[in-house]
């Protein structure tokens, strides 16, 4: 037994299973959300390369598998990974029990859950862009079957992607073997050029962030926020531990640079975005491009640093308020669109009257986003602001600029939806199982920005596991 083989080569088979399951949308559902619930809590209490005694029954899991010549190396220190994309799954295939109509989120998500953590844990480590890539290729299969069209948006996610692979497989292949420094190597300069385009458009960074608001306008918005919270998150990790490999390579003031400029534009660019919205979907792909913004900040000033892992595991704090922000939005926009067919502001008037759980959690996830107050995401954007204030305040500026945009344009959305209307009466349309899933993620994001200290010393230590150990 070994531990690829439990956490992706078993995943990746339940997903073909669950593809023979898709009439039945809840059955679906539960199967899935049981065993990545079941996957998670496996990672959590089996150490990798130990003795487990169970009764009787002794065993030891080993950490590496090797397939088709590729090593794939799964030690505890990884073990963190595979704990969030699990738990990530299981909440949004939860939260598809509320929804009607069939879809294919639960056999994609565990495949492109199971792929994305491959990605990470395959040796040599620049062979995981093939499966970053293939995993963006189940995505827009998702995407394509429940829209069941191709639009520009999902033709630049594409092509973008497609362009990323070759440029860090070559990178990477021109590092392989070698520790020394910049200086000695006569192909640095060509080495920088490939990682910094390739790392934009694997991240989504300036100037190829454009496909999130058009991709966020037309496709499913549940489908939609977990692909976006999977993707973006695994790929930011497999590119520190990519760069990290090389001491020279993850401190070079170029790489440096990179994430500070990044972030510096993308969280402008975000807010402003947002600002001018006029379609719900629109505005998550902006408040997404300023939370892809903020992670450039947190790895740029992580990397900087002389103590890495500490300021970098602030990335598995962001994960769990951005991804219950995210869920609740990605809910009450789906309730919404079943309700008229469009989450268009001109369509939306009033129509919080009739769904005031979910636009009672909708305002939430906003404030959740931007870092307010006594939300969960507060005390992690307010040590991104601290850190770069203390180091070089446009970047801290810029990111505050971003929230208080997305927070305007959420805002806007808002007052829409609340406006008196005669025409809609204040009757809740919510299910019982709706309203019990929209009330519990915004009593989480409450309290875990009154009482932080209940889960970010524990997503803060699983982030400084991951990190220390890679």
């Amino acid at each position: 037994m070994n531990a690829p083989l439990i956490w992706i080569v078993l995943p990746l088979g339940l997903s073909g299973g669950l593809f023979l399951l898709m009439r039945w949308r809840k059955l679906t559902g539960v199967v899935g959300s049981a065993f990545a619930l079941l996957l998670a809590a496996s990672a959590w209490l089996l150490p990798v390369g130990e003795t487990i005694q169970l009764g009787i029954v002794s065993f030891e899991i080993q950490p590496d598998w090797i397939v088709f010549g590729r090593r794939y190396l799964l030690e505890n220190s990884d073990r963190p990974l595979v704990i969030v994309l699990n738990l990530a799954i299981a909440f949004w295939f939860l939260g598809s029990l509320s929804l009607t109509g069939r879809s294919l989120l639960a056999p994609f998500g565990m495949a492109i859950s199971s792929t994305l953590i491959a990605a990470v844990f395959v040796q040599p480590l620049y062979k995981g862009t093939f499966l970053i890539y293939f995993a963006a290729i189940l995505s827009i299969l998702l995407f394509v079957s429940e829209w069941g069209k191709v639009n520009l948006g999902i033709k630049q996610y594409w092509i973008f992607q497609s362009l990323a692979m070759p440029l860090l497989l070559l990178a990477g292949w021109l590092l392989s073997g070698t520790e020394a420094n910049p200086g000695e190597i006569s192909s640095a300069s060509l080495i920088y050029i490939l990682l910094l385009l390739g790392m934009a458009l694997l991240l989504s960074g300036f100037p190829f962030q454009s496909w999130l608001p058009a991709i966020a306008q037309i496709v499913n918005p549940y489908s939609f926020s977990l692909v976006i919270l999977l993707n973006s998150f695994s790929s930011s990790l497999y590119t520190i531990v990519f760069l990290r490999q090389y001491t020279w390579l993850s401190s070079s003031s170029w790489i440096l640079l990179f994430f500070g400029i990044e972030g510096f534009l993308m969280t402008i660019l975000g807010g402003i975005g947002a600002i001018y919205h006029r379609h719900l979907g629109r505005w998550m792909g902006y408040a997404l491009i300023k939370e892809i913004g903020m992670s450039f900040l947190a790895i740029g000033m992580g990397l900087a640093l002389p103590e890495q892992s500490s300021v970098l595991a602030i990335l598995f704090m962001q994960v769990l308020p951005r991804g219950i922000a995210l869920a609740l939005w990605a809910l009450a926009c789906t309730l919404y669109h079943e309700h008229g067919g469009s989450i268009n502001i001109q369509d939306l008037v009033g129509l919080g009257r009739r769904y005031p759980i979910a636009t009672g959690a909708y305002f939430l996830s906003v404030l959740t986003l931007v870092g307010f107050p006594l939300t969960a995401a507060f005390p992690i954007h307010l040590l991104i602001w601290q850190g770069w204030f203390q180091n070089f305040p446009p970047f801290a500026f810029a990111a505050i600029f971003g929230s208080v945009g997305v927070l305007i344009g959420g805002l806007r959305a808002m007052a829409v939806l609340v406006r008196s209307d005669p025409n809609q009466p204040l009757v809740p349309h919510e299910t019982r199982l709706q309203i019990i899933l929209l009330t519990i993620g915004s009593v989480f994001l409450l309290l875990g920005g009154i009482f932080p200290s209940w889960f970010l010393p524990t997503l803060y230590n699983m982030g400084l596991t991951f990190f220390k150990g890679n």
